[in-house]
């Protein structure tokens, strides 16, 4: 089915109807791998995400105090910070696709904004408007930046922009707050969260330039979507009829969520998948005390 078609057959359902379809249970069956600790409690370890070669783990740490950029090997061996600030440098750390560069977000100005950072040489440059606070990059396969910023009406919303700062646009216009955005591998298609005025987040889709917009999940709080690398599949975090949230992993239409291993009794956030698709790291317990853990998947679609 093409984007436009279902985009149209979805809007066209009852909200019954688009729940059903989801197949949205939280019994769902618990997909199969092994669960392991990358990092210790207690160090505000968060938000991981992997460099291009899938060898390197790059992830926001308060080790020194403050939060800062670190990176760790994928077994969890020699944590070293790779970026020193002045400030807090916070969330998911974004590689550009030869991994020379990095996006992140930052209060080192005072207002928190978007950095691009060089890696050889250390400096790193604003991107988005120093006006507004704005959280949260990604960087596509076609070298554009998305971010979610308090910039341009409603509470939050997803905007994109070049890697030098050039070609700022307003992705998204929807009541509420619009967050937490992931590209697609080929670069086409962002996926992020959604509330459209409500306290309940839903994962969304868009093309690159805002023209389509279209929601795929229902029946739960579904936030922080990551795309597999082939493109099939989205890890989220949600809460589906449960007292925590869980890292759960759908097809790129929203159906069939399934829990991964991870701990239980606590929230599991920020899921982000390998590039050679075989594991999925998340952030298990609450800032200060989270800890990151990677789940290494029996089978890889």
């Amino acid at each position: 089915m093409d984007r436009r078609h279902f985009l149209t057959s979805v809007m066209a359902v009852p909200l019954l109807t688009l729940a059903s379809r989801m197949s949205v249970s939280a019994a769902a069956p618990e997909i199969g791998g092994t669960l392991r600790r990358l990092s210790e409690a207690g160090r505000g370890d968060n938000r991981a995400t992997f460099m291009p070669d899938g060898s390197t783990l790059l992830f926001a740490s308060k080790r020194s105090g403050r939060s800062q950029i670190w990176a760790i090997d994928r077994d969890g061996n020699q944590p070293r910070q790779i970026h020193q600030s002045t400030g807090n440098d916070y969330g998911r750390v974004a590689p550009s696709a030869d991994g020379s560069r990095l996006c992140l977000s930052s209060d080192r100005s005072g207002q928190n904004l978007i950095y691009v950072l060089d890696l050889a040489s250390g400096r790193a440059t604003p991107v988005s408007d120093p006006a507004y606070w704005s959280f949260g990059p990604t960087w596509s396969s076609r070298d554009l930046i998305a971010f979610f910023s308090r910039k341009g009406g409603n509470v939050l919303n997803v905007w994109t922009v070049r890697a030098d700062g050039s070609e700022p646009r307003q992705v998204t216009d929807l009541a509420g707050e619009s967050r937490q955005p992931w590209w697609s591998p080929d670069g086409a298609t962002l996926a992020f969260s959604a509330n459209v005025g409500t306290g309940t987040f839903d994962v969304w889709l868009a093309e690159a330039d805002g023209s389509e917009m279209w929601r795929i999940t229902d029946g739960g709080s579904f936030e922080q979507p990551f795309w597999s690398p082939n493109g099939k599949q989205i890890a989220v975090s949600a809460n589906i009829g449960e007292p925590h949230r869980r890292i759960y992993v759908m097809n790129a239409d929203g159906s069939d969520p399934a829990p991964i291993g991870q701990p239980a009794n606590v929230d599991n956030v920020h899921p982000a998948w390998s590039p050679d698709g075989r594991s999925i790291v998340f952030t298990s317990g609450a800032e200060s005390n989270g800890a990151l853990y990677i789940f290494d998947l029996n089978d890889v679609p």
